[in-house]
């Protein structure tokens, strides 16, 4: 009996197959893209518009190192009444146009030798190949998230912007960070009104559709939610609600729902001492379609290398990406920054 086996030349493209699917399965905000089949409206290369983070992989198959996109929002005319004109009183669609710019960024784990890995209890290879996942799948969602919080610091491959005022929350009824103080902290109100400027911002901010309802999506430090915890508002909302009874992802791994909002937990987010007598401050972010855009120049990268005449093994990986919070006419186009105070938990 003969027994096939996959020959070496060919094992560093099945473990960069099975890297691409093992980092997409290990990022946090995976549940929040909509794979919804778009081939019909012609978006081949993207994921739909409608999830809260959206894919586009057309430098994917074509050179360049910036993708440009347009942003546009929904109708505002009044239309005609009865037999009015309508030829001449057409509506023009307000359009605007992000770019967003793609880098390389890679890692790279070197085995010491033949000699070591014969002594090892483990498959040294599969424990690297897990590292150099876990780490691009990291860093990848990292730079997302801090990108959607403004962290305007994070300037891999695009400069953040700074969350626009007239899309920011303040806990404490306050109006600018630097007056909030360390009593200031994450609550139902300071959620309901997030929820309330992302629906009557111009132009409004689309919630996204689950199951034919609407709902916008919440990502708080866990700082943030530790303090939502503690109010008896939101603990008393989740002890009296109903099954969901919903499979869509974006409900998965959530804390739970808030006057139409789905409230997730990272750690990603933005903190900083940024308070009234430098206060720990993080910025939370309630996020409507399309609030992050995340574009890929090629799949993730695998390489194995012999080193000291095939004595030692280099493993390299890395990805071309980029990511951005679109801005719509200087503003935020869907993302509501919540300012709060951000302390560790106590256990006194």
């Amino acid at each position: 009996m003969a027994n096939t086996v996959t020959i070496a030349a060919l094992r560093p493209t099945l473990w960069q197959k099975a890297l691409y699917a093992d980092v997409s399965k290990e990022m946090y905000f995976e549940k929040l893209i909509d794979r919804s089949d778009v081939s019909s409206i012609g978006l081949r290369d993207e994921t739909s518009p409608n999830g809260v983070i959206q894919e586009i992989t057309d430098l994917s198959k074509q050179q360049g190192d910036n993708i440009t996109f347009g942003l546009s929002i929904k109708l505002t005319g009044s239309g005609v009444d009865g037999d009015a004109e309508l030829e001449g009183n057409e509506e023009a669609i307000t359009t605007y146009s992000e770019t967003l710019t793609i880098n390389q960024k890679r890692n790279a784990i070197r085995l010491t030798g033949k000699m070591d890995e014969k002594k090892a209890a483990y498959n040294m290879r599969s424990d690297a190949k897990n590292k150099l996942k876990i780490w691009l799948a990291e860093t990848i969602q990292y730079d997302l998230f801090r990108k959607l919080s403004g962290d305007i610091a994070q300037t891999f491959a695009n400069t953040p912007d700074a969350p626009a005022a007239s899309r920011s929350v303040w806990a404490g009824g306050q109006s600018a960070t630097n007056a909030l103080t360390a009593a200031m902290v994450m609550d139902t109100k300071v959620l309901s009104k997030a929820r309330q400027v992302a629906q009557l911002a111009s132009p409004k901010i689309r919630p996204v559709n689950v199951g034919g309802k609407k709902f916008y999506v919440a990502i708080l430090h866990p700082y943030q939610s530790a303090d939502l915890k503690k109010d008896p508002v939101w603990n008393q909302a989740q002890r009296d609600a109903q099954t969901r009874g919903d499979s869509n992802p974006i409900f998965t791994g959530s804390l739970g729902v808030w006057d139409q909002i789905v409230v997730h937990e990272h750690e990603d987010l933005y903190t900083g001492n940024d308070g009234s007598g430098s206060a720990p401050i993080a910025r939370a972010v309630l996020c409507g379609a399309q609030a992050g855009i995340l574009a890929y120049g090629g799949p993730s990268e695998w390489v194995e290398e012999p080193k000291d005449y095939r004595n030692k093994w280099a493993i390299a990986c890395g990805r071309i990406w980029g990511a951005v919070k679109p801005m719509f006419n200087s503003k935020d186009y869907g993302v509501v920054t919540m300012f709060t105070a951000a302390t560790t938990a106590s256990t006194a």
